[in-house]
């Protein structure tokens, strides 16, 4: 004779989440930036917890190699900004444009984002707002193309 019970599983998927990297929140802009942007809406926290990591990629980190061409990210939560120190990546002379990442600095010109601990924790329902700012002339060589901003994600506990 055969059982029909089967024991139910449970999935904590927060620890799931947290354990595997959380959630993501992206923003993408798939062509050539040439503008500084503010305030764009990036979404709703989908839950209670904190910020775990906010980086920066580019398609193509421009060139311009007689004057200063740069893009940095901001993050904001409920209006107020959760980094010390923002992501950044720019310009190098001499080199190529190129895809560029401040994932990690083991490239140049890539300054890593630095997280305000005191505030990077949100509710569920909690707005994030981002902003690329741009430095550069009115004509590099190649423009930045395809930034992207990824903001990981950490449940709480």
């Amino acid at each position: 004779m055969t059982s029909k019970y089967r024991p139910k599983m449970q999935i904590n998927l927060g620890r799931v989440m947290a354990d595997q990297g959380g959630l993501n929140l992206y923003a993408q802009i798939s062509e050539a930036i040439t503008a500084t942007t503010t305030n764009r809406t990036l979404g709703a926290a989908p839950f209670a917890g904190s910020v775990k990591n906010i980086w920066i990629s580019v398609g193509a980190s421009g060139k311009d190699d007689a004057q200063t061409l740069s893009i940095e990210a901001n993050v904001k939560i409920n209006g107020t900004d959760c980094l010390l120190t923002k992501p950044m990546i720019a310009h190098v002379s001499g080199e190529t444009s190129q895809q560029k990442t401040t994932y990690n600095s083991l490239d140049t010109g890539i300054t890593e984002a630095v997280l305000d601990t005191s505030a990077c924790t949100f509710n569920a329902g909690d707005v994030f707002t981002y902003g690329f700012e741009i430095v550069r002339t009115p004509s590099p060589t190649t423009e930045i193309q395809a930034p992207c901003l990824v903001v990981e994600l950490l449940p709480a506990k």
